[in-house]
């Protein structure tokens, strides 16, 4: 078979960036007419309808070829099959039916893989619990997915069985993994006989996963089975482009899209392995690529960053050919791409309930890729008042677009009539916070546009950036802040291992001003940060510093600032010291300074 990819590849080194753009689009026509579009006509015709049914059919075609294996533990299709067949026969005799929700809570391994397709076998819906959660988030998480049943890893026994909504809600609580080995036992005496699938249509529920709550409780995001397909469709075709004896190393959570939607549909469309790890180690990443023989990864912006500071001098001894993933700051994608040697890196935008995505396949560092023609009305920015907390509206009270350069905020246009699985929003289980996500009368009477919460700038040659979530960018001095692009300067501070930024209100001032929690690599250097900070505009510089050993974050990377907010500029916190912005260096801040600065005595 000739391969397609190959001349394109010697030829992509020789082009302008935007004759690379042209080749980037060239190069997707062949995966599109070869996967997507005969996979959307399947699923259109009603004969695809489920994940299940890629997995059967991957075990009818190539049986003994391997599908998932993580450190010794090996499954082949085949062994998918079985495996998935004898737990949904016991799902079955506890009562799991179609249209039931059943709970799953685990690390990554194949068995929580084959847990989550048996629930879809017998027809149920998977709601996919971060491992991360406790107390109250917890809670929530398992009565909003109104689940009655729960699977869970051994490992997080004891904690789920302690809390309330567990206790009110769960009727049936099974362990896997431990001692005991509750789940394995039932799945060793249950029939061995082929278990078929209970009637799937691809519009159904496939998985509930839930938004990554760094500013709340998470939202459970229905996925349904054709968006799932459609998922692993067209990333595979437009972005990872598996070839014969590829192999993925995911050590992304499968309770989150990127893993799971991405990652796992990519690879049982394609029959294609993939390698699994339970959590990200950075010491441990590449020791794994070359024992996996691994040619693709999918990342966090920031767990390249760990890696390019875990091997200062790189790691080139592996087949990785090409990384995918979102948020890599443009500081560290040139390092990670040459420390490492990665051909191709392949930034996306996406969210698991937003019915659009842009796609960065020509390598422009720093780049989400380019938004589609504003002709199609699809995707679009539109201007944001960050101090407002609105939109900017023309005298008709119509939306108004954001021009090249400009900030704004990205939405999605919702179509009267689904047309594909890549356009649909299906909202969350709560109605409510459904309505939230969507805006109407935008260009004209009666439009609906889906809210992304983003903020992102396009420049001259059309390339978008994410610049910040909407609540993470503030006004200060009459302007607008980013606290990304704040975090990204300051990050290159001499002895700073990691930085985050938060706008606090500061009463009586006006505003908000700029809070830096840092992780410093020993004793936090007051001068040697306030020089870095220089490098901002007067109103971007933090007037106030937050030493800390750590920064919390979601199991996919994403700081959570809920307790940075709360301990706002209080001296007195317990999570570390603070510092004030002073005339060359950054100063201790104590109750008598918080004094001055909230009576006007000291200036901000």
């Amino acid at each position: 078979m000739f391969d397609f990819d190959s001349p394109l590849d010697a030829l992509n080194e020789k082009l302008s960036p935007r004759k690379r753009v042209a080749l980037a689009t060239l190069r997707a026509v062949p995966p599109l007419f070869k996967l997507v579009i005969p996979s959307f006509a399947r699923m259109k015709l009603g004969r695809l309808n489920s994940l299940v049914e890629v997995v059967l059919e991957n075990a009818r075609v190539a049986p003994h070829d391997l599908a998932v294996e993580m450190d010794d533990e090996q499954l082949t299709w085949a062994d998918l099959d079985a495996s998935t067949s004898r737990l949904a026969y016991f799902l079955q005799s506890r009562g799991v039916k179609k249209s039931d929700v059943v709970a799953l809570l685990g690390a990554n391994s194949p068995t929580y893989l084959v847990a989550m397709l048996a629930i879809s076998r017998v027809g149920a819906t998977a709601a996919l619990i971060n491992n991360n959660v406790d107390g109250a988030p917890l809670d929530h998480a398992i009565r909003v997915s109104k689940a009655g049943f729960l699977i869970v890893e051994d490992e997080y026994l004891e904690r789920v069985k302690a809390r309330d909504a567990v206790k009110e809600c769960i009727h049936t609580i099974v362990s896997y993994g431990g001692a005991d080995g509750e789940l394995e036992r039932a799945m060793a005496s249950a029939p061995g006989s082929f278990f078929e699938p209970a009637p799937t249509e691809a519009s159904e529920d496939f998985v509930y996963i839930y938004t990554s709550g760094t500013t709340g409780f998470p939202k459970p995001s229905r996925v349904s089975h054709e968006r799932a397909l459609a998922a692993g469709g067209g990333f595979h075709a437009l972005m990872l482009r598996f070839r014969p004896g590829d192999k993925l190393y995911n050590v992304l959570p499968l309770y989150h899209a990127s893993a799971l939607l991405i990652g796992v549909g990519s690879c049982f469309l394609t029959r294609t392995p993939i390698a699994l790890r339970r959590h990200f180690s950075a010491s441990a990443f590449f020791d794994d690529v070359r024992r996996y023989d691994a040619t693709a990864v999918l990342y966090i912006g920031e767990l390249c960053r760990y890696l390019v500071n875990t091997y200062p001098e790189g790691d080139r001894n592996h087949r990785l050919r090409v990384a995918i993933g979102n948020g890599l700051r443009p500081d560290i994608w040139e390092d990670f791409q040459k420390k490492f040697n990665i051909p191709e890196i392949r930034e996306f935008y996406a969210a698991t309930e937003a019915p659009g995505f842009i796609f960065n396949t020509t390598g422009h560092p720093g780049s989400i890729g380019r938004l589609p023609p504003d002709w199609l009305k699809w995707m679009r920015l539109v201007r944001y008042d960050v101090d407002r907390d609105d939109y900017i509206r023309d005298e008709k009270g119509f939306c108004v677009p954001a021009a090249r350069g400009e900030v704004g905020e990205l939405i999605v246009r919702l179509p009267e009539k689904l047309k594909f699985a890549a356009t649909e929003f299906r909202g969350y289980t709560d109605e409510e916070s459904t309505k939230k996500k969507i805006i109407t009368d935008v260009f004209k009477k009666g439009d609906r546009y889906f809210r992304s919460g983003d903020l992102l700038r396009v420049d001259e040659e059309g390339f978008a950036y994410f610049v910040d979530r909407i609540g993470d960018t503030f006004r200060c001095k009459g302007e607008n802040v980013s606290t990304a692009e704040v975090a990204d300067v300051l990050g290159a501070a001499e002895g700073i291992e990691e930085v985050t930024v938060i706008g606090v209100r500061v009463p009586p001032h006006d505003g908000q001003f700029g809070l830096a929690a840092v992780v410093p690599q020993g004793e936090f250097d007051p001068v040697a940060f306030f020089r870095a900070a220089q490098e901002l505009p007067s109103y971007a510089q933090p007037r106030f510093v937050r030493v800390l050993k750590s920064i919390d974050k979601t199991g996919t990377f994403k700081v959570q600032k809920n307790e940075l907010r709360r301990d706002g500029i209080d001296p007195n916190a317990a999570s570390g010291p603070l510092y004030f912005l002073g005339e060359d260096r950054y100063i201790p801040f104590n109750e008598e300074l918080r004094s001055k600065v909230e009576s006007g005595e000291a200036r901000l």
